[in-house]
């Protein structure tokens, strides 16, 4: 669905331009209620002096076109990760566009479910389309987006060369300045990962399979991460802790850690 734009995509409120307005102007954040109510409903706006008028505009056409970027439908988040992807892309492929969309499930050809998928039409006036798997935990869709948009960058469908890998970073890049501009740096409290010791409870750490695609030795068994259905590893001695130690969670590396950076107290323990 196509929804028409009210910015102009050509016209930007450039921010140079403010040198040839007078030094009275006004953004929003400096109108009182009074003041704004008699320019939007006021039956005179005489009072009003053109530059204030016009750094008011400039501020929403600004505010708008940015909004606008993100694709045919707004957010209602304030912090929706995926729209923020979609606003990285815009601002580093202005010419690239494409359609979005969520869908139950995502398969291959052989049947496989997959986390995500792009589709390029043959014909050049349509655009491409990203399909998102539904079946995806919320947490992970920021990644499969960017990383489906980075084939709609370079154009390539299936291939994961350097070109695409660029588009990847630079769109992940892009994403955190935008997310820190927004919202500011976030300090998070250190997580270290330390050997695991029989009563230690906390949350024991298991090697992601892309982080170590080999097994260390014959012990270790591939297992899924019960937090993120991420593939890992699970050594003997792992098991061995589980079952002598009831109240021991596992989960894969990444997953452990952001528990023990929300938990505060709880530690991610290393047994390998």
């Amino acid at each position: 669905m196509n929804i028409d734009r009210l910015t102009r995509r050509a016209i930007n409120a450039e921010p140079g331009a403010v040198r040839c307005m007078a030094e009275e102007t006004k953004a929003f954040a400096d109108v009182g209620d009074k003041l704004l109510d008699l320019i939007l409903n006021g039956p005179t706006i005489n009072s009003i002096t053109k530059g204030q008028i016009r750094a008011m505009l400039r501020e929403t056409y600004t505010a708008l076109k940015r909004f606008e970027k993100i694709g045919s439908f707004a957010t209602p988040f304030i912090n929706d990760p995926p729209a923020i992807v979609a606003l990285a892309f815009a601002e580093l492929y202005p010419g690239k566009e494409y359609d979005a969309q969520i869908v139950p499930d995502i398969r291959d050809d052989a049947g496989v479910p997959v986390c995500g998928c792009t589709t390029f039409s043959t014909d050049p006036n349509e655009r491409p389309l990203v399909e998102i798997s539904g079946q995806l935990p919320l947490v992970h869709v920021p990644e499969i987006l960017a990383h489906e948009l980075a084939h709609v960058a370079t154009g390539q469908l299936t291939e994961h060369g350097p070109e695409w890998e660029a588009a990847f970073e630079a769109i992940q890049k892009k994403y955190d300045e935008i997310a820190v501009d927004i919202f500011g740096p976030i300090e998070e409290p250190a997580v270290t990962i330390t050997p695991h010791k029989a009563g230690d409870g906390g949350i024991l750490a298991l090697p992601l399979r892309e982080n170590v695609p080999e097994p260390k030795d014959e012990s270790w068994k591939l297992t899924t991460c019960p937090v993120c259905g991420a593939e890992c590893w699970e050594s003997e001695a792992a098991r061995q802790a589980m079952a002598t130690e009831p109240e021991l969670r596992a989960a894969c590396t990444a997953c452990a850690l952001k528990a023990g950076t929300a938990g505060g107290k709880e530690e991610a323990h290393d047994h390998q």
